[in-house]
């Protein structure tokens, strides 16, 4: 919701699909230092550019040829020097590999092995139409009415070849002096500081490089880094003026935007500051520029001393939402964050890319979290993050390793860009500091930047830094030295980068002792054959205790794959009648208990919600739903945690209650009378969530807090689009307050335009057209993603269509940068559906060789829709598209990959579930039945009592307490 990148599937399906990952060079030849000089021309129709770079390369053995990359770019010359003897070598030519992305210079004579050579390279290229490589793009000039253009670059993972041929993989870190031409009335800027600029004042006789007017920029020499982490870029951007900010950081946009960079400008300082003391290792470069810029398909491209955001990531102003402000300083904290994390030190191959991620995305949440405590950063991580980790890591068919080993071209079974290396990575980090403390976590995040800076890493890198940090001292107290005493980091945390997944571990009681077990979790297709384990340090607590506090200072157990099969026991007090397992939910696990154990939590939660963590009331939820839906519990035990929510004055856990129940919703639209009923039942529990936090709304008054408008944003979203009456009447107040011209809150107003859409929003009612007005004349970029948001929340399908098919003609009047979010608020509502299934089922041809990146459209289109399609018609079209004899191959494979696992195992749960779970909501009722499928019922009823008599009786309370606590919900909300 913060920092989850609203974006990030549409850049995934982009590198998934058009990556082009190979074989390593064949490294014969490496470079040792770049002289780079572009002239883009954004004048000319096609734009272009035109460069020459000088390669001082080493030959480590001898060799006919060079061989590096190059994409896209014509080279007109290629000279080889022997720099010993100054002997310019015969070239006899070049070739390319297109597939392979190569560029091969034979060479007349060898190259021979440790001599020193240079090679010089003049080419040129077209400036692309996407946000990779060097790309150009603009912004429309308010004053003049005219769009400017603009020319930057991004070039992580593989677009440096297509900007200048280059040796375009991240071990070969070498220095940069780059120079760039720009007109006289733009600025230029790049990795360093300018060194020095020279004016053109005429064109030099047979140099296309040189034109009259132009300035060329010389910047400073840079230390070793690799290609992907070279940026420069040449527009009419101007830098914001800040007396009372540092020189290091200096924040771009254009004219007519500086106002809404003030916010971040004033906070990058502080935000740098932070990450400096919390790895206490100084910034290594003299500036860090930050652009603001329009059209990125991405949120932020991580240059080293140059980087970029999307506007929408970075502008403020007083109409943008709480969840945008939030995200502003988390967007500029994550690029500072790969200033070390990348870019200082470099993961050797794409393999690891999530020592990249992972750590931006940790200090995303953490290092924020320093400079603005009020933001409960810990706790949104926890259900942003880590619950999304969960979720997204329980299908078998999108598991992989952290440390996922690529090479060619043909590896897209995965995608190492994913949600696996962003959040699974940075929730892996969280796991190891709450292991050994926020202390020895710092120092060997700081050795291992220092020993390794201006290098590359393998992971063992960084468990050698925890090695030698953890272990240095004697072990003094169970929870950092003498648990972790015989176990190297290695050979602990490579249980969690090099298997796919992550473990349930399930309890069970017997007379004194709980017995843990583990097993690899899924919701889809279990496999009794994967033994897999792994080392799991797992804190607990009791009702005796109720000891939330400090992770370090709880109880904790190993979980050890070397000892008893990954099994352990603890001992238990007779009078103790609850436990929970993974305080704070710091491991990435989801925990199972025999149901007396669930009855016991839901009493408690019940009686005294508060004597539960906050963060553990949002597990128990989580945890609840998903293992009912992975058929390892009674769907009984979520439903009865309901009740308790009445109780619930915290916006945490009621975010998993959102994305829980809006999955069985989702299902639940395969059965008209089973929709009506559970959708009943979740519009009940929205209005529970709305009024609450409405409530905490109006107690703030003039000192808002970012997390409670979070969830009022969140909630009123959700309960108005399950027509809950209270959320409606309110936020159809607020529309009719924004449309008499008064300004309402930025956090209503995505409810309230989608309201007021819903409620009108036909192609004669106007409203629709109003709205999509806004979208395109406003300036505040909050508001715009309010307004895309509110066009998906008609009931209009044919306005939909019309609106989609705008994009195979180019006329759409959505930008192309928003399509992405266009799709996912489709997805949202049936209606939506409806449309976009349509819309890919009829056109996916048109979309694929008529619009732009059309190949990755299809793909992500139908990824979303995977997730939604209920109905037989929208299932019999997803086949459709998924087996049409002229979808291109490599998609196909895709698709049908999703189709046979997402679609196909929601349809089983819905014949696993729906019937049972009707029962139970449905006012009145008294037939309940269990939801667990006799053949995945879990072997817990077998050891979680001495007396199977016993554990039937709990199990026909928690029924009669679902029974009876439901219809009192329904009595209480009618």
């Amino acid at each position: 919701m913060l920092a989850v990148d609203t974006v990030l599937w549409w850049s995934v399906a982009t590198v998934a699909l058009a990556r082009g990952w190979h074989a390593p060079l064949p490294g014969d030849t490496v470079p040792e230092s770049y002289e780079l000089s572009v002239a883009p021309d954004m004048s000319a129709e096609n734009a272009s550019f035109a460069g020459l770079v000088n390669i001082a390369i080493v030959a480590k053995k001898t060799t006919p040829s060079i061989t590096l990359h190059s994409k896209r770019l014509v080279v007109h010359q290629v000279d080889v020097t022997d720099v010993m003897t100054n002997r310019r070598l015969r070239v006899d030519g070049w070739t390319y590999d297109r597939a392979g992305e190569r560029l091969t210079v034979s060479v007349g004579e060898h190259v021979l092995a440790d001599r020193k050579y240079t090679m010089r390279l003049r080419f040129e290229g077209s400036l692309s139409d996407g946000a990779t490589g060097f790309f150009k793009s603009y912004y429309d000039a308010t004053r003049s009415n005219t769009k400017k253009w603009f020319a930057a670059t991004q070039f992580y993972a593989t677009h440096a070849r297509s900007a200048f041929p280059c040796y375009d993989e991240p071990a070969y870190k070498t220095y940069f002096k780059i120079s760039i031409r720009r007109k006289t009335n733009e600025i230029a800027l790049s990795n360093m500081p300018i060194l020095n600029t020279v004016d053109v004042v005429e064109k030099a006789a047979g140099d296309s490089l040189v034109y009259q007017n132009w300035t060329w920029v010389h910047f400073m020499q840079t230390p070793p880094i690799s290609t992907s982490s070279v940026a420069f870029f040449v527009g009419d951007f101007e830098r914001l003026a800040c007396t009372d900010c540092q020189d290091v950081t200096n924040v771009y946009s254009h004219l007519g935007n500086l106002y809404q960079i003030e916010y971040i400008t004033r906070a990058a300082p502080d935000l740098l500051n932070t990450l400096e003391t919390y790895i206490n290792v100084t910034y290594s470069l003299p500036k860090l520029d930050l652009l603001a810029i329009p059209r990125l398909s991405t949120s932020a491209m991580e240059g080293w001393g140059l980087s970029a955001y999307r506007e929408q990531s970075v502008f403020v102003d007083k109409n943008t939402k709480s969840k945008d402000v939030v995200l502003a300083k988390m967007t500029a904290e994550r690029v500072m964050a790969h200033q070390w994390f990348g870019n200082l030190v470099t993961p050797e191959w794409w393999d690891y890319t999530w020592l990249n991620e992972g750590f931006a995305t940790y200090f995303e949440y953490f290092a924020t979290a320093e400079v603005e405590p009020d933001w409960r950063l810990e706790h949104f991580f926890v259900i942003e993050q880590l619950q999304s980790v969960l979720e997204y890591d329980q299908s078998t068919a999108k598991q992989h390793p952290l440390s996922a080993p690529l090479s060619v071209p043909e590896d897209d079974d995965y995608d190492v860009f994913d949600g696996i290396a962003r959040n699974k990575g940075a929730a892996v980090l969280r796991m190891l500091r709450d292991w050994v403390g926020e202390e020895s976590f710092k120092k060997a995040v700081n050795v291992y930047l220092t020993t390794n800076r201006f290098d590359v890493v393998k992971p063992e890198n960084l468990w050698n830094a925890f090695n030698n940090v953890v272990f240095e001292n004697e072990p003094s107290d169970q929870a950092t030295g003498s648990i972790l005493l015989d176990k190297s980091m290695h050979k602990i945390m490579n249980t969690w980068t090099e298997r796919a997944g992550y473990p349930v571990v399930i309890v069970t009681r017997r007379d004194e002792s709980l017995v843990l077990t583990q097993e690899p979790f899924s919701v889809d297709r279990p496999n009794a054959n994967d033994t897999t384990k792994w080392f799991v340090l797992l804190s607990y607590t009791t009702n005796a205790t109720e000891d939330f506090d400090d992770t370090l200072s709880t109880p904790s157990v190993w979980l050890d794959p070397s000892v008893g099969n990954g099994t352990a026991d603890v001992p238990v007090a007779d009078n103790v009648r609850w436990y929970i397992f993974n305080v704070r939910s710091t491991v990435i696990c989801r925990v199972n208990y025999p149901e007396e154990n669930w009855l016991s939590l839901i009493e408690q939660l019940i009686n005294s919600p508060a004597a539960v963590h906050v963060l553990n009331r949002a597990q128990l939820i989580d945890d609840s739903l998903n293992l009912a839906r992975a058929g390892r519990l009674d769907y009984g035990v979520p439903l009865a945690m309901t009740e308790y929510l009445e109780k619930e004055r915290d916006v945490v856990p009621w975010f998993p209650v959102m994305n829980g129940f809006s999955y069985v919703l989702d299902r639940m639209r395969r059965s008209d009378r089973g929709h009506a009923d559970v959708k009943a039942f979740v519009s009940r529990l929205a209005g529970i969530a709305f009024r609450m936090v409405d409530k905490l709304v109006a107690q703030q008054k003039n000192r808002p807090q970012h997390p409670i408008n979070i969830g009022w944003n969140a909630f009123s979203t959700w309960a108005c689009k399950l027509n809950n009456d209270d959320c409606e009447r309110t936020t159809l107040d607020y529309y009719r307050r924004w449309l008499n011209g008064e300004e309402i809150p930025a956090d209503i107003k995505d409810a309230a335009f989608c309201t007021a859409i819903r409620r009108g929003g036909s192609a004669a009612d106007g409203t629709w057209e109003k709205m999509l007005d806004l979208y395109k004349t406003t300036r505040t970029h909050s508001e715009r993603q309010s307004a895309l948001h509110a066009l998906s929340c008609t009931e209009d399908v044919q306005l939909l269509t019309t609106l989609l098919e705008m994009i195979l003609e180019n006329k759409c009047p959505i930008e192309k940068h928003d399509y992405n979010a266009l799709f996912v608020a489709l997805s949202s509502t049936s209606t939506g559906v409806t449309a976009l299934t349509n819309f890919l089922r009829n056109h996916f041809a048109s979309i694929i060789n008529n619009v732009e990146n059309g190949k990755n459209m299809v793909f992500t289109v139908y990824s979303i829709l995977s997730s939604k399609v209920s109905t037989d018609q929208e299932i019999t079209k997803m086949s459709e598209i998924a087996s049409a004899t002229t979808m291109p191959v490599e998609i196909k494979n895709k698709l049908r990959a999703i189709y046979h696992g997402e679609i196909e195992n929601n349809l089983k749960w819905f014949d696993l579930y729906s019937i049972a779970i009707r029962e139970i909501i449905k006012p009145g009722s008294t037939n309940i039945s269990t939801t667990t499928p006799a053949d995945k019922t879990q072997d817990d009823s077998k050891d979680s009592s001495s007396a199977p008599s016993i554990f039937h009786d709990y199990t026909t309370i928690l029924r009669m307490l679902t029974v009876s606590l439901l219809i009192k919900f329904f009595i209480n909300n009618d």
